[in-house]
């Protein structure tokens, strides 16, 4: 019969050496680990200033393309008054039939 004090200590032995493996990886792996993290960091401080300045280029967009209408719009109303209130009173008439219609009760 073998002697269980012997299994015990190459099992104690055995969960060493894997014990100090793994540490030994971990270690060596640290500095590639660390470089991804760099390299991610970088990443997504890029994708912030990319979409920092797309938002900002959107923002500008749309102020001009909101000054362009509002501009045209004026040069409507200055060519054509009268057509100009009779569009802005058939636009709110059908307004007002929409939320009319919306807001009757649904008999079901």
């Amino acid at each position: 019969m073998k002697d269980p004090q012997a299994t015990i200590d190459k099992l104690a032995s055995a969960a060493a050496d894997v014990s100090a493996s793994v540490q030994e990886a971990a270690h060596e792996a640290k500095p590639a680990f660390e470089r991804l993290a760099e390299r991610l960091s970088d990443s997504i401080s890029d994708m912030a200033h990319h979409s920092r300045d797309t938002a900002i280029e959107t923002r500008k967009l749309l102020a001009q393309k909101t000054h362009q209408a509002t501009s045209t719009a004026e040069h409507c109303i200055q060519r054509a008054p009268f057509k100009s209130v009779f569009i802005a009173a058939g636009v709110g008439a059908v307004a007002v039939t929409l939320v009319s219609w919306l807001m009757r009760p649904r008999d079901h």
